[in-house]
């Protein structure tokens, strides 16, 4: 039997909650994790329509992209909008779970789906967010106990290197300590000096993981207290960039923004766009944001790119990246809404048949 539990943890391991912006209101709105799935709707949005879709298709899990209590409530009202909603939830044993800047910031997310519609190559994140760091570290062990720490320290993400794991280095040699009053040593006696042969194991791992790793040591270390070093390691291309947005190359360099726009159009379905810069400026580099990217547009200046792709842009936004020389194309909010053939498709690649996208289009504007 899948929980809600099993299908939001596997989520968080491709779209960690750690890349979130701070106060990013992502993870569990309403409901309860501990229920058996009976299937998950994905969508853009919660609104009315899409948890009466959820109980139609008999659907107990909603995902949403878009955080569904956004700003904090005082109160639960069920007269409004937002108290109607949850009151429907909470009757029917609903649960909603959002993912929202993770998903966007992730390898796989929101902006790479983006730039693979727009067939861009040479990807790379836009807007850095941050970069895993990764240390070193060495713990002495003595020889008799060398492959079950290594096997440990493995375990515990010690290692990776690329395509490559159980990536570590050993050192023969001799330790010395001396047990004092009240230490209870696996060798040696007390108040006299030991030596031990013993192994260094070395290895890299990602910072974050060192307390999951030494607890795991711990477990099958044979000394009281274990000795090792740990050091934080910099140099170029140690640990994966994240960042918001994306950059990347057309496939089909030469158009002109006039005509390139209407590949845009083509790939990522929207019938309307908005414009501003120079339509006969030829595109090669592409950068792009979903959902509201405006407040970047003095960065991505910086980033050369011949074309902006965001949406929400504002009147004065437009000014200044008129100002800077930017070219800039909204394509709306709305664009977003391929997340959730795209949730759904991973989710039932793991768990099969789990998973729908909603039929319902929660955009609020209409072209007349």
């Amino acid at each position: 039997m899948i929980t809600i539990s099993d299908v939001i943890k596997y989520l968080e391991q491709l779209f960690p909650k750690q890349l979130a912006f701070d106060k990013d209101p992502i993870g569990l709105h309403v409901g309860n994790v501990n229920r058996t799935v009976t299937k998950v709707l994905v969508t853009l949005d919660v609104t009315e329509a899409v948890v009466k879709e959820a109980l139609k298709q008999g659907a107990n899990l909603i995902i949403s992209h878009h955080p569904f209590i956004y700003r904090p409530l005082t109160t639960i009202n069920t007269n409004t909008p937002k108290g109607k909603i949850i009151e429907l939830v909470l009757k029917h044993d609903l649960t909603i779970y959002s993912m929202h800047t993770n998903y966007d910031i992730a390898p796989g997310g929101m902006n790479d789906c983006l730039a693979e519609a727009l067939e861009l190559t040479q990807i790379k994140p836009l807007i850095l967010t941050k970069c895993e760091n990764f240390s070193k570290i060495a713990i002495y062990v003595p020889t008799t106990h060398v492959e079950i720490v290594r096997n440990a320290m493995v375990k515990g993400g010690v290692g990776q290197i690329g395509n490559y794991s159980h990536c570590t280095f050993a050192t023969q040699g001799t330790g010395t300590f001396k047990p004092l009053e009240g230490s209870q040593p696996y060798l040696g006696n007390t108040n006299e000096l030991a030596q031990v042969e013993e192994v260094k194991l070395e290895g890299v791992l990602k910072s974050d993981h060192l307390n999951h790793m030494l607890e795991l040591v711990k477990a099958v270390h044979p000394y009281e207290e274990i000795a090792y070093d740990y050091y934080a390691l910099n140099g170029p291309n140690l640990g994966t960039q994240y960042g918001l947005g994306r950059i990347g190359q057309v496939s089909n360099s030469g158009l002109s923004a006039r005509e390139y726009i209407d590949f845009v159009k083509t790939k990522l379905q929207v019938n309307h766009v908005r414009f501003i810069g120079n339509l006969d400026k030829k595109i090669r580099t592409v950068a792009i944001i979903g959902g509201s990217g405006s407040s970047y547009i003095a960065a991505v200046k910086t980033k050369k790119a011949d074309l902006f792709i965001t949406g929400d842009v504002g009147f004065h936004d437009g000014q200044d990246a008129l100002d800077l020389g930017l070219n800039v194309l909204d394509v709306g909010h709305h664009v977003e809404s391929m997340m959730k053939v795209h949730v759904a498709e991973i989710l039932n690649n793991k768990m099969e048949n789990i998973a729908i996208d909603s039929v319902i289009s929660t955009d609020p504007f209409k072209f007349i």
